[in-house]
């Protein structure tokens, strides 16, 4: 099959319409995402199994990628090892109890909120028998004291308690074709990967033959603070694990208004992360992706559009220590990190044609 006929495919399927989208997308919105309970019961991990499952995919049982906190899905051979490691973070910013009495907190994230006074609806979740439940409800404020950043859960029913992961929450809302929420970084990824994997997955008798493997994998421990380690959980998974050729990163990218970098545009392509604090993507595989961005964008205009500048850092830091980065893709957002995150829902249809075109020619490149 052509990359021609993959993404024919791909537009004639109700499974990729605009509407079945948003729905998938407001049932992994729905669920809490705790940095490193994402894969627990309770959180998105179950719904990102019941989404496979209904997409005619199945979670892999291999306990490396279990103990790594990921969850995955593996398309083709039974090698060890992938030839494509393609990876989204399930995990959401997160804060944890720095003082009880108080009720501050304290970030296990970058925080990225618009203005020091910012405030918004807020969650406290705990493993409580077997599963991830909501222990209370009520705000975040963030503020100043003494000159330094303060952060208070004000409850308004249940309790909060030591232990307990603190999530940002909002109902998301559809407003002529972009979506509103909060956790949009990175349940688009995370949806994008799993409509990927359904795309890929009508070639899994090909890559058997060809002994070829593709691994779509959700990872945990993503959200890090400014200074510290982004892409905990995708590391371990890439040491246990690393990709014959590499790894593709989908994760949300920032507004970049001089370059035209805006929701709307489709899939964002970048080849370098965080002005070259992350990853590089090796000169033959930007060329590649140049490549194929002309050819798909000629037969379906504004599928993808190539990025040069400030994509954030994430995943991809880590990973490229185990791994090399073949590309880092993502829908771009705006107000990240609070609860009026934004995107195009037509870009998330455009980013799964895109980055099941990029992986098919990846194998492609690389022959047999």
């Amino acid at each position: 099959m052509t990359v021609e006929n993959l993404i024919s495919r791909i537009d004639k399927h109700p499974v990729y319409y605009a509407d079945t989208i948003y729905s998938y997308l407001r049932r992994l919105l729905a669920a809490p995402a705790p940095n490193s309970g994402a894969a627990l019961p309770g959180a998105v991990g179950g719904v990102i199994g019941d989404v496979a499952g209904e997409l005619g995919l199945s979670l892999s049982a291999d306990p490396r990628i279990r103990a790594a906190g990921t969850l995955a899905i593996e398309i083709g051979s039974a090698a060890a090892a992938a030839d494509v490691l393609i990876t989204a973070h399930m995990d959401r910013p997160s804060f944890r109890v720095l003082n009880l009495e108080k009720a501050t907190l304290y970030p296990l994230c970058a925080i990225r909120i618009p203005h020091p006074r910012y405030r918004c609806r807020a969650i406290a979740v705990r493993y409580l028998a077997g599963r991830i439940e909501t222990a209370a409800e009520g705000s975040l404020q963030f503020g100043e004291v003494d000159g330094q950043r303060e952060i208070r859960f004000d409850v308004e029913s249940g309790a909060l308690s030591w232990g307990d992961t603190v999530l940002m929450a909002a109902e998301p809302r559809l407003v002529e074709g972009r979506i509103i929420g909060a956790g949009l970084d990175n349940a688009t990824g995370v949806l994008i990967g799993l409509l990927s994997a359904r795309a890929l997955s009508a070639f899994c008798d090909d890559f058997i033959s060809r002994g070829r493997k593709v691994v779509v994998a959700f990872t945990d421990q993503e959200e890090g603070p400014p200074d510290g380690l982004f892409g905990q959980g995708a590391s371990r998974l890439a040491h246990a694990l690393p990709p014959r050729l590499g790894f593709i990163n989908i994760d949300a990218h920032n507004v970049d208004e001089e370059t035209g970098h805006a929701p709307g545009i489709g899939a964002s392509q970048a080849f370098v992360s965080g002005f070259g604090r992350g990853s590089v993507v090796p000169l033959d595989y930007q060329a590649l992706a140049t490549d194929l961005a002309e050819e798909v964008n000629q037969a379906r205009p504004g599928t993808v559009k190539l990025n040069y500048g400030y994509v954030s850092r994430s995943d991809d830091m880590l990973l490229s220590l185990n791994a090399r980065c073949l590309g880092l893709i993502g829908v771009v957002l705006e107000n990240a990190h609070t609860t009026e995150e934004t995107v195009a829902l037509g870009d998330l249809a455009a980013a799964v044609r895109w980055v099941s075109a990029f992986v098919l020619r990846i194998l492609e490149y690389k022959g047999n």
